[in-house]
């Protein structure tokens, strides 16, 4: 079933069905995500292109029958100090899909590509979400800190966990 799964780097002409998914995903999961539902639902359809577009950084998509049922993001720090870290964001998988390897196919996607970019990745993830952390902890993402109350929706906080990923560079035996 995962074989047939497609993954490939979002374009511009995929903002649609990307915002889409973002949305869902901001409604389904809001504790996952410092985006909020309303915050993104206000993004006009050219700054959705325009994120898409914006290289080293991407969006990966995960197709299946030319659906997008996922999605993960990587971007490099905009800081100069800083260029030589990435972050991966957005992770999500249509609720259907999950427990088929999608999420890290799209993680190990993501990691294949910032190893060509950057020599470090951080991410963050809900101390309640084990899934999510089983996968980022099988491909190698080891936790430096928790970050207690990092996300607020309405009344409830929700603690995150700090990871990084050292990434092999050209030359690494």
């Amino acid at each position: 079933m995962t074989s047939d799964i497609l993954i490939r780097t979002l374009e511009p002409s995929d903002a649609e069905g990307f915002r889409s998914l973002r949305l869902e995903a901001l409604t389904v999961s809001p504790e996952a995500f410092g985006a909020s539902y309303e915050e993104d639902a206000s993004v006009s359809m050219e700054t959705m292109r325009a994120r898409l577009s914006a290289r080293p950084n991407v969006v990966l998509g995960a197709f299946a029958d030319q659906a997008l049922i996922g999605m993960a993001g990587f971007a490099v720090y905009d800081r100069v100090k800083a260029r030589h870290k990435g972050v991966l964001w957005g992770v999500y998988v249509k609720a259907e899909w999950r427990g088929h390897q999608v999420g890290k196919r799209l993680v190990q996607h993501v990691i294949d590509h910032a190893s060509r970019h950057v020599m470090m990745l951080e991410a963050t993830v809900g101390l309640t979400n084990d899934g999510a952390r089983r996968t980022y902890h099988g491909l190698g993402f080891k936790p430096y800190g928790i970050q207690r109350k990092a996300l607020r929706v309405g009344d409830t906080f929700y603690d995150e966990e700090l990871l990084y990923l050292d990434l092999p560079q050209p030359g690494d035996a």
